[in-house]
């Protein structure tokens, strides 16, 4: 129950953020959106069409195709939001004032909310418009990640755009898409960032047990050979904090000024001591 209340919220909010985005910061400031909503939003300027019309045209072909190809569950969500987003676009300009300003704060301004927007739904696991359904058929028939495709897909809005726009607007906008794409990873794999530490030293028993009993981390033994002496050596490997690293590396020194550590960043750590 708790779980369906999060997705039904997300559904709502997310849409609006990213209706308020397009209404008050993207359109007042010439700038282009990414996703089927800055396609539709291109052919607005080509064709004089209403805007509402051309995302509601673009999206029922896509969701019956979707729907005869996956059913009915896999495009739930991605209807419910994507309506959504279609009826907030024509409530919040009434309610949203717009935000008419330089072109460089109207990029990050558009860029946050859109990302927010996303990201509140995506995190749930759940699509969250017509975008995802093309990017799941195309991974599953290509394998082309769906980041991928969506890179690409913006892509070619922005390219599109220069024949309604100049150079500069095209780059502020392609700024926005990309403050958008990482605030949304931001938001589905957390703010949290940890790294991998890889330690070779000979005294091991005593690093692992200062990681252990001071740092409050575990660590794990791997047996290793050394290839230039062909002797036998043990490798630590641990998951820490970035102000953790400064700590370890400082008392390594203190013990063995011949050791190797090499460090590898973590987007994600599941499990005890990180998160469930």
């Amino acid at each position: 129950m708790k779980k369906r209340v999060s997705i039904l919220l997300s559904l709502i909010i997310g849409p609006m953020i990213g209706a308020t985005a397009f209404t008050s910061v993207i359109i007042p400031n010439n700038l282009m959106g990414g996703g089927i909503g800055g396609l539709a939003q291109l052919l607005n300027k080509t064709t004089g069409l209403n805007l509402q019309l051309l995302l509601a045209s673009m999206f029922l072909p896509i969701a019956l195709w979707a729907f005869f190809r996956y059913g009915i569950k896999q495009i739930i969500t991605a209807s419910i939001s994507f309506i959504l987003f279609t009826v907030f676009m024509g409530i919040t300009p009434l309610i949203v004032p717009v935000l008419k300003t330089d072109a460089i704060l109207a990029a990050i301004v558009s860029g946050v909310l859109l990302g927010i927007s996303g990201g509140v739904i995506l995190r749930l696991g759940v699509s969250n418009g017509p975008e995802a359904l093309i990017g799941m058929h195309l991974k599953e028939k290509f394998n082309l990640q769906i980041g991928v495709f969506m890179t690409i897909f913006n892509s070619i809005i922005i390219l599109l755009s220069l024949f309604k726009a100049d150079m500069t607007i095209a780059l502020y906008s392609a700024i926005s898409i990309y403050i958008s794409g990482k605030i949304t990873d931001f938001i589905i794999l957390g703010f949290g960032r940890y790294y991998e530490l890889n330690i070779i030293t000979k005294e091991y028993i005593m690093v692992s047990s200062f990681i252990q009993t001071e740092i409050k981390r575990g660590v794990t033994y791997i047996q290793c050979v050394g290839a230039y002496e062909l002797n036998n050596k043990m490798m630590i490997k641990t998951l820490v904090k970035s102000d953790e690293i400064v700590k370890i590396k400082n008392y390594i020194k203190s013990v063995d000024l011949e050791c190797f550590i090499y460090i590898n960043k973590s987007s994600e750590v599941i499990g005890t001591g990180f998160k469930n």
